[in-house]
């Protein structure tokens, strides 16, 4: 039984590493593959990156905060974003300043359900780099 386990595992093992499964993969504006190297570089040269997303995909989120990331030490940036809705954009900014918490910003925004895995991040890295 232990042969056929380890067999199994093994087995199990090199399937999974074998396999080719990338979280994204990126398209330029003709339709051709590209790296995300390329895509951060070529967004140097504009003076507006816009994502369309689905607000549901979390790959789409981490590219965003990798992106801003990657462009931050650069270029000034400047984020918006659509997932807040005017009437919480007092209590965002009041968040971004540093006069309420994180758990003030729950209680007095309406935040989507995937606002700290998706949203979270890439609102703290607006706040920790202003």
């Amino acid at each position: 039984m232990r042969i056929i386990f380890s067999f199994f595992m093994i087995f199990l093992t090199l399937h999974m590493t074998g396999q080719d499964l990338p979280a994204y993969q990126l398209f330029n504006a003709k339709g051709k593959k590209t790296t995300f190297k390329k895509m951060t570089q070529q967004s140097l040269n504009h003076q507006v990156v816009l994502f369309g997303e689905y607000h549901n995909n979390p790959i789409c989120h981490w590219m965003q905060l990798k992106l801003t990331e990657a462009l931050h030490n650069k270029i000034k940036l400047v984020i918006g974003a659509e997932m807040i809705e005017t009437d919480n954009q007092q209590a965002l900014n009041q968040y971004l300043a540093g006069k309420i918490d994180q758990k003030a910003l729950d209680s007095l925004a309406r935040l989507w359900s995937n606002y700290k895995t998706d949203y979270k991040p890439l609102v703290d890295f607006a706040k920790d780099n202003q």
